[in-house]
């Protein structure tokens, strides 16, 4: 009987062939087991569903609120975003960008400091350590009557709970099913500062990372501008979902910034899928497509689309990590980077950490984000793409590329593959 559910629910082969030997050897206490898993599972994806429902209607009541930016149809970037759907294609922004851990701190920090009204956190999970200045900053801008909400998904420590409850900052939980695994996770790791200025950082960094004998290649964004509003507003919904308070939106007035770096914010919520974001990308490459990804466990349509651009003498180049806390992801990825490598890509392989997903297209175009190429959660966890056209920001992710190939090693002999990545590669 179990088997026969297990099939018409038409799992992944891998979860049945785990389902199936965990009945075996368990019997009925599996099949309890088997069925709180299902049902957090169910209610996870039906809360999400319920909750892009209810983000379309409260974003609709303030849509007049928000300024549009009246692109040319002949912009040849508003083409490319056509597939954002309902993103808006923003004009006026700056964007920084930090590649070390402690300047991003410091500049951070500085940020915080300068909050007036509210500061609003997005993010996975945090490490206790680095996030202790942090912490600190935040507690005293709570005790000065600044409004500060922090949104998590994963586990926080219950010591660090506890002393940022104390201080009057309120916290709540995306996902109330822990027993779902990483399905429907909130990934974005986005943060809104008075909605003024806005950050993309992953302060969940681990052990073995922060007091490694290997490198870690991080990189953290800052935005001021027009795509502020955008993550601002994401932010809104995401809280008042978790909350289950409504929350007035109030638009904040534009900089007026120089800048003409172009940004769209792009999530994987409405009728958005951030796959087929990232295929017309590809699909747009006319002379080259540079991929440097924490993790590279592409649907069959990217592989077969990156294995037709090379075909066509679109130069493709990868780079992933030698370094990763999930070994079964880790040979899988480097499984699919072998491959790309037979069919002529440049492959290399980092001697460290990645800590970000970065995607060029011809020199003109950036994918970056809390995104992540790995079939499992591309569309199915609430993640986000930031699209960028900024010479200076394409330049400065190019040298971090250069710098991080002098750190890798190039991939020569792709056919030979190790029995362990092929198993991992049909496992994951």
């Amino acid at each position: 009987m179990v088997s026969v559910m297990i099939i018409f629910e038409r799992d992944k082969p891998r979860n049945m062939i785990v389902w199936s030997i965990i009945f075996l050897f368990t019997s009925i206490i599996g099949y309890i087991v088997y069925i709180s898993f299902r049902i957090a599972y169910f209610k996870n994806k039906q809360a999400l569903l319920i909750k892009q429902q209810e983000d379309i209607i409260y974003k609709n009541l303030i849509n007049d609120k928000l300024s549009k930016e009246q692109a040319s149809e002949y912009d040849e970037l508003y083409l490319f975003n056509k597939l954002g759907y309902n993103a808006r294609l923003t004009e006026h922004n700056l964007i920084d960008v930090y590649n070390d851990l402690g300047k991003f701190t410091s500049a951070f920090i500085k940020e915080i400091n300068q909050a007036s009204k509210y500061i609003l956190f997005e993010l996975t999970s945090v490490n206790v350590k680095q996030f202790e200045e942090i912490k600190l900053a935040l507690i005293s801008k709570a005790k000065a009557g600044v409004m500060v909400k922090i949104l998590h998904d994963f586990h926080i420590s219950f010591k660090l709970i506890k002393q940022l409850k104390r201080a009057g900052i309120k916290i709540y939980k995306f996902s109330r099913h822990n027993t779902c695994s990483h399905m429907y996770q909130n990934m974005r790791n986005i943060i809104s500062i008075d909605g003024k200025v806005c950050f993309c950082a992953d302060l969940d960094l681990k052990k073995n990372q922060l007091k490694g004998k290997y490198e870690v290649s991080n990189m953290f964004l800052k935005f001021k501008g027009d795509i502020a509003q955008d993550i601002n507003l994401a932010i809104h919904q995401d809280i008042i979902f978790a909350s289950k308070k409504y929350i007035v939106y109030q638009t904040k007035e534009n900089d007026n910034l120089q800048s003409q770096s172009k940004v769209q914010y792009v999530t994987n919520e409405y009728s958005n899928d951030l796959e087929l974001v990232i295929i017309k990308a590809i699909c747009l490459a006319k002379k080259s497509i540079q991929l440097q990804l924490e993790e590279f466990i592409p649907t069959e349509s990217i592989m077969s689309l990156l294995r037709f651009a090379i075909h066509s003498n679109i130069e493709v180049r990868l780079m992933v990590p030698l370094k990763t806390n999930k070994h079964s992801k880790y040979f899988a990825s480097r499984a699919y980077a072998k491959e790309l490598a037979l069919y002529g890509a440049n492959v290399y392989l980092y001697d460290g950490y990645i800590r970000y997903n970065a995607i060029i297209i011809d020199d003109n175009y950036a994918l970056c984000g809390s995104y992540t190429i790995n079939r499992e959660y591309i569309n199915t966890c609430v993640q986000n793409i930031f699209v960028i056209e900024d010479v200076k920001f394409i330049n400065t992710i190019n040298k971090m590329f250069t710098s991080a190939v002098e750190n890798s090693y190039r991939i020569s002999n792709a056919k030979y593959m190790l029995l362990r990545e092929k198993f991992f590669k049909n496992f994951v």
